[in-house]
């Protein structure tokens, strides 16, 4: 799926030109003060925002990021923060990582990390693990759970699907799971570290952890078994048009009658966005809410009870629930 560069509101331009607001966030980190900081913080991240809107190609954004922005002083007090850090090395291969979430969930695994930091990466942390993207990240967790636990309430003995689970951080938040109310909880992903941070943390809330990747999911021919709920939360911002719509259609044979699937993506006027492309290295592959009910136009209507698409309270990350005829 193209990048668009026409689907962003026009940026008031009232900032300087990006070299001097990327100098005057720079004076402003060596201060090493909380509230110049998190001041610095926020004035990269709309300068980056104006820098994206003024470019007329992906070509020219990233060209501006490596000869640029990338190449300024500032850099390197961005990467002071953990978390900014974490993502630009990439050290699992890859970029939003189950660790580099759990920044964002605040989870206390985290909290050596952040003791060991310089006080100007602590005080970075407060802003920018709390922007528009962590907070839909967080939103979308507490959806998530709160779906768990009503399908719970719906069926007995529920049984539970999560692909590309991560550190399934949303288990904790459910009364289902932490009560042991469901039937099965089959938690999928490929990174094997992930696998073994949710088998040790929730095998005695009876969550099966399990190797599992898009491909094998896809041909798996429903040997996974059938599911009430079946969802898949930061998978697709990474997945291209073709692959998502196969791997919905694999996932809604999954379900069970009267069962539903929830995919999730980060919509394109994300205020995070070009901050985390610039200084993150993070990309995803964004889409609104037509474009997710696109993907849906492969499955088989005669056994669609209902599609839909609904967008947690911050507006920035979009589901599409599919629901089979019971």
């Amino acid at each position: 799926m193209a990048t668009s560069f026409t689907t962003f509101a026009p940026f008031p331009m009232t900032l300087a030109p990006q070299q001097s607001e990327l100098t005057r966030a720079q004076a402003l980190y060596e201060t090493n003060e909380p509230a110049s900081i998190t001041r610095a913080n926020r004035i990269m991240c709309n300068a980056m925002t104006a820098a994206r809107q003024e470019c007329r190609t992906e070509t020219e954004w990233r060209e501006r990021i490596d000869n640029e922005f990338r190449a300024h002083p500032v850099a390197k007090y961005t990467r002071l923060d953990p978390f900014i850090r974490r993502c630009w090395e990439k050290p699992r291969g890859y970029a939003g990582d189950a660790v580099l979430l759990d920044f964002i969930y605040q989870h206390p695994s985290m909290q050596p990390v952040i003791e060991a930091a310089p006080s100007a990466a602590k005080y970075s942390l407060q802003y920018s693990t709390n922007g528009a993207a962590p907070r839909a990240v967080r939103n979308r967790a507490w959806l998530l759970a709160n779906e768990i636990d009503a399908t719970a309430r719906r069926v007995p003995d529920a049984s539970i699907l999560s692909l590309a689970c991560g550190h399934l951080r949303e288990a904790r938040m459910s009364e289902a799971v932490q009560g042991g109310k469901l039937g099965r909880f089959l938690a999928l992903d490929q990174d094997v570290q992930s696998i073994a941070v949710v088998h040790r943390e929730n095998a005695q809330f009876g969550v099966e952890a399990a190797e599992g990747s898009v491909k094998s999911v896809i041909a798996s021919r429903g040997s996974l078994g059938k599911f009430d709920f079946v969802y898949a939360a930061g998978l697709y911002d990474y997945l291209n048009d073709k692959v998502a719509a196969r791997l919905l259609q694999a996932l809604f044979d999954l379900t069970k009658p009267g069962g539903k699937v929830w995919i999730a993506n980060f919509m394109p006027e994300i205020p995070d966005r070009a901050f985390m492309e610039a200084y993150m290295d993070w990309w995803l592959i964004y889409r609104d809410e037509p474009q997710m009910m696109d993907l849906a136009q492969a499955l088989p209507v005669s056994e669609l009870a209902r599609v839909r698409t609904f967008v947690e309270h911050d507006e920035n990350i979009v589901f599409l629930e599919a629901v089979r005829r019971g």
